[in-house]
């Protein structure tokens, strides 16, 4: 009885005996990050911690991201059993409203897990809410007048925003703004009139500056078409 436990107890342990060493990677704090509200136009960064808890040398072959607007720096991307690396993640937040969600993706040589899929996600608030914000004058003709109404609302229930400028890259652009300051959750319009002098087609923005510290700048487009009378 004794001989087969023994007999038994040999054959249990063998497997771990024969096992090979590898490599296997884990993001100390998950693979879900919330970088929490920002307002539009920021870059906010965040930091992964990334270990090796196989018990082989993890190499990190690459690190891409879902998007351009992401940047991703890997400060060792060789690690010892137990070492631990720094993923740094930054998301540019320039053009985007609303709750985004992106990855990140680490290539490595574990062979379980491959590519590491680190999901993200951020609120990108806007000191003003705009709309449209983009003016399509498609149905233009040289030498007449055409206007359209932009909506200016101040969505904060606790700072007033001042409009400080308004501009536009096309010279066949005038702006009518009826109110430059608005108070917490006040609206006002904007008159937007193009006068176009020749046809073709017209590209372009117009922008306006606040006195907000963390958003002063906003982009209207303009895009017309315009035809020979």
């Amino acid at each position: 009885m004794i001989i087969r436990s023994a007999i038994l107890a040999l054959f249990l342990f063998i497997p771990f005996l024969s096992s090979p060493a590898q490599p296997k990677i884990e993001v100390v704090s998950g693979t879900t990050i919330d970088m929490g509200s920002v307002y539009g136009g920021e870059v906010v960064q965040k930091m992964a911690v990334i270990k090796n808890v196989g018990s082989d040398t993890l190499v990190i072959s690459d690190v891409k991201a879902q998007c351009g607007c992401t940047a991703t720096l890997m400060s060792d991307k060789i690690l010892a059993p137990s070492d631990t690396g720094k993923l740094s993640i930054s998301f540019n937040t320039a053009g985007r409203n609303g709750h985004q969600s992106k990855q990140v993706y680490v290539m490595s040589n574990d062979p379980v897990n491959p590519k590491l899929t680190i999901s993200f996600s951020a609120d990108v608030m806007s000191v003003l809410d705009i709309n449209p914000k983009v003016l399509a004058f498609d149905k233009s003709k040289v030498d007449s007048v055409y206007t359209k109404t932009v909506t200016i609302a101040n969505p904060s229930q606790t700072e007033a925003v001042n409009i400080l400028n308004v501009t536009s890259d096309l010279p066949s652009i005038t702006t009518s703004l009826m109110k430059n300051k608005l108070m917490p959750g006040e609206e006002t319009q904007m008159q937007v009139t193009i006068s176009p002098t020749k046809s073709g087609t017209m590209n372009g923005k117009i922008e306006m500056t606040t006195d907000h510290k963390r958003q002063a700048k906003f982009d209207i487009g303009v895009f017309a078409f315009v035809s020979k009378k």
